[in-house]
C-alpha cells in the first residue's frame, strides 16, 4: 500500500510479463534553501555591476548567435555547391558510361564486319578459281576449226565478200544503234 510521501516505481520481474511495484520515499526539498537562493539572485540583480555584466553577456550571446547563423548560412551554401558538384560528377559519369558502351558496341560491330569481309573474300577467291576453271574448260572444249566446219558445211555460212562489207565513220558515238539508218558513203 502506498503511504503518504512515497512515490510509485514499476520494476520488471525477470521471466514474466508481470511488473513489481515499489514505493520510494518522496524527496523533500527544503523551502529555506530555495528562498535563500531567490534572495541572493534578487540582490545580485539589484547591483549595477551585475546589470552591466548581464548586458555584456547578452551582447556576447547575441554576437555568438549572429556568428552561428552566418556559419549555418555558409554551410548551407557549401552544401548546395557540393550537391551541385556531386550532381555534375554523377552526370559526367553517366555520359562517360554511355560513351564507353557505345564505343564497345561500335568496336564489336566493326569486328563483326571485318570477319564477314574476310569470309566474303575467301568465297570470292573460291568463285574466281571455279570461274577460271570453267573458262579454261570452255576454251579447251571449243575448237575454232570445228566451229568453221560446222558453220560452212552444215549451216551453209560463208565469209562475206569485199563488196558486202561497208565501213563508215560515225562521229557521235562509238555504238551502233539499230533504229538509225546506215549512212551511204
Amino acid at each position: 500500500m502506498k503511504k503518504r510521501g512515497e512515490r510509485r516505481q514499476l520494476q520488471y520481474v525477470q521471466g514474466s510479463l508481470a511488473v513489481k511495484e515499489q514505493y520510494l520515499p518522496k524527496k523533500r526539498v527544503e523551502k529555506k534553501k530555495i528562498e535563500k537562493k531567490q534572495e541572493q539572485r534578487k540582490k545580485r540583480a539589484a547591483s549595477g555591476m551585475e546589470r552591466r555584466v548581464l548586458q555584456e553577456r547578452a551582447k556576447i550571446l547575441r554576437e555568438r548567435e549572429k556568428n552561428h547563423l552566418l556559419q549555418q548560412e555558409r554551410l548551407k551554401e557549401k552544401t548546395s555547391a557540393n550537391l551541385f558538384l556531386v550532381f555534375c560528377v554523377t552526370a559526367m559519369m553517366f555520359v562517360m558510361g554511355g560513351l564507353c558502351f557505345h564505343y564497345i558496341q561500335l568496336q564489336t560491330e566493326v569486328n563483326t564486319r571485318i570477319r564477314k569481309i574476310e569470309v566474303e573474300k575467301t568465297r570470292l577467291d573460291k568463285l574466281r578459281q571455279k570461274n577460271d576453271a570453267l573458262q579454261n574448260a570452255i576454251n579447251t572444249s571449243v575448237n575454232p576449226e570445228e566451229v568453221y566446219e560446222i558453220a560452212t558445211k552444215e549451216l551453209g555460212m560463208v565469209y562475206p565478200g569485199e563488196n558486202q562489207v561497208i565501213e563508215y565513220k560515225k562521229s557521235e558515238s562509238e555504238y551502233v544503234r539499230q533504229y538509225e539508218n546506215i549512212p551511204k558513203s
